[in-house]
């Protein structure tokens, strides 16, 4: 029985750095990778098949990336979503 590679959301609004995570995360084939820009964006993708792992950013238009953790967070059913949060800022 061949196992399917996890499903990963990456939440990015800087285009190239969610294709550069999307590159290394499915080279090897390890992982399957959907993008998306915006809060309002991975809340969507989140409620229509929840992913085994979100990459989230923190800076983000339309709802910042704690604001989509709390939301996700608040949800029985993702609750327990594992969550890794990425950020630029240096404080």
């Amino acid at each position: 029985m061949i196992a399917t590679p996890p499903r990963i959301l990456v939440v990015e609004d800087e285009a190239d750095i969610a294709q550069l995570i999307k590159h290394t995360l499915e080279r090897a084939g390890d992982a399957n990778v959907d993008v998306v820009g915006s809060g309002d964006a991975a809340l969507k993708a989140v409620g229509e098949a929840p992913p085994d792992l979100v990459i989230l950013d923190l800076n983000l238009p339309v709802g910042d990336g704690t604001e989509v953790c709390r939301l996700l967070r608040a949800r029985p059913a993702t609750a327990a979503l594992p969550i890794i949060m990425l950020t630029a800022r240096t404080a």
